[in-house]
């Protein structure tokens, strides 16, 4: 069953969404510079009446040149009003004003028409002179320069909200690239290709998030090229273990039902030592395919990320290692300086395995464990042993999987050697297989320059 297409947007739902996008844009544009008009305005407003007002105080001064010597009006918006020292009323210009404080102007209502008065002293002494003037015109330029400053104020919001259109569109635009980018990426996650890498240039934005997104998905692709080793590791370990256990386990079964059918056998203590070799030999089976499996995960050691360790001292515990499993072993260890980046446990087991070929297949009585410094700047771990050895032909063959040397004298899944390459391939290195110098096999385990210290 073929899954499912991944679902994309329509062009012209993204399109839709684009527009959508500008046109709010464009409104919080307009709305914004809306309320800056709106204040600007208001201030202009006040400010303007005010300079209107004070304009027009200044000219409500005796002797100014809108009021002759003689308190007449030379204006018609103009009033004078002049007052002997008793307050009675000696000459009129205009329409009578009414008394106000000496020196304040005011604004006051005269026969139903507003005035702006200011009372100042008179030409004889205790005589006062009241002038006024209508505030017709001035509320007229008000008015006018208002109007004016409105007009301004619609036609700026307009511009903000066309800028914010044109702009928003170019803002969008990048954004846009990288969710029409996003939405195809469903469908291109394959473990063996390498990931996508994201790009949205025209702003910061876009390209901080295209980064994000590209980083994001080499972790989903690393997590998945994980996943799948895996579950190929768990398969090749069910379909190891059925294959190499099948025959253990059937002998297994079929002594075991020799036994219960023939409670008094003979042969009963030949028939239980074919048992425990058949058990012996699933368990070490067993564990040489648990360790397979375990070697076939990815990892994260590197050359940062590996740990620090002295030739010495894993040539010392190896040795130790071998002595416990191999009582009447000669072990020789070398006590070379150096330090390899790597697993500790995976070079370990490495060197262990070697040692058990040795013994096992080679029937070897001494084992020389050295090191020294590989031609392209690593460091290459050496197993020597005085066993049997393995013709020339067979070297390279019995590093693969489930593959035994002619030369074994002792039952084996042919796992170890095996085990011994993928500890070098994990440590960016390799395996060879040589005589030994004493006679006996030599295996070398080369770990890469990028591990070397």
């Amino acid at each position: 069953m073929s899954a499912p297409a991944p679902s994309t947007p329509a062009p012209a739902t993204a399109r839709r969404r684009s527009a959508s996008l500008r046109l709010r844009v464009a409104l919080a544009a307009g709305l914004a510079s809306t309320v800056v008009v709106v204040l600007v305005g208001v201030l202009a407003s006040v400010l303007l009446t005010r300079e209107q007002t004070e304009r027009l105080d200044r000219s409500l001064v005796p002797g100014s040149p809108a009021v002759l010597g003689s308190f007449a009006s030379t204006r018609a918006d103009l009033a004078v009003t002049l007052r002997a020292p008793d307050g009675t009323v000696r000459r009129v210009s205009g329409p009578e004003l009414p008394l106000t404080p000496l020196g304040i102007p005011i604004s006051v209502d005269v026969g139903g028409v507003a005035y702006r008065v200011r009372t100042a002293p008179g030409p004889a002494p205790g005589a006062l002179v009241t002038v006024g003037a209508t505030e017709d015109d001035t509320r007229a330029r008000v008015a006018e320069r208002q109007r004016l400053v409105t007009g301004l104020g619609v036609v700026a919001v307009a511009l903000a909200a066309g800028l914010g259109w044109v702009f928003a569109g170019r803002a969008v635009r990048p954004l846009r690239r990288l969710t029409d980018r996003a939405a195809t990426l469903d469908g291109a996650v394959d473990p063996d290709v390498a990931p996508p890498t994201v790009r949205a240039d025209g702003s910061r934005e876009s390209e901080e998030l295209a980064d994000a997104l590209s980083a994001m998905l080499a972790r989903l692709h690393a997590e998945q090229q994980r996943s799948t080793a895996s579950l190929h590791a768990a398969r090749d370990f069910a379909a190891a273990a059925r294959h190499e256990l099948r025959t253990p386990l059937t002998a297994m079964r079929t002594d075991l039902e020799v036994l219960a059918a023939h409670p008094d056998l003979p042969e009963r203590d030949e028939v239980l030592a074919d048992v425990l070799r058949a058990q012996a030999r699933v368990e070490a089976t067993l564990t040489a395919l648990g360790q397979l499996a375990a070697g076939d995960l990815p990892d994260t050691v590197g050359p940062d990320g590996g740990d620090a360790v002295g030739v010495a001292d894993l040539l010392r515990l190896a040795a130790e290692d071998a002595r416990r499993a191999h009582p009447g072993l000669a072990v020789v260890a070398e006590e070379p300086a150096g330090v390899v980046h790597g697993s500790l446990e995976g070079l370990r087991m490495a060197l262990a395995n070697a040692v058990v070929n040795a013994v096992r297949h080679g029937r070897a009585g001494t084992v020389r464990l050295g090191a020294h410094a590989g031609e392209d700047g690593g460091v290459v771990l050496t197993v020597d042993d005085d066993g049997r050895g393995l013709p020339a032909a067979e070297q390279e063959a019995v590093l693969g999987r489930f593959v035994r040397g002619s030369t074994t004298g002792a039952p084996g899944s042919g796992l170890g050697l095996a085990l011994v390459a993928q500890q070098a391939a994990r440590h960016d290195g390799q395996v060879r297989l040589e005589d030994a110098p004493g006679g006996g096999l030599r295996v070398s385990l080369a770990i890469g320059p990028g591990r070397a210290g």
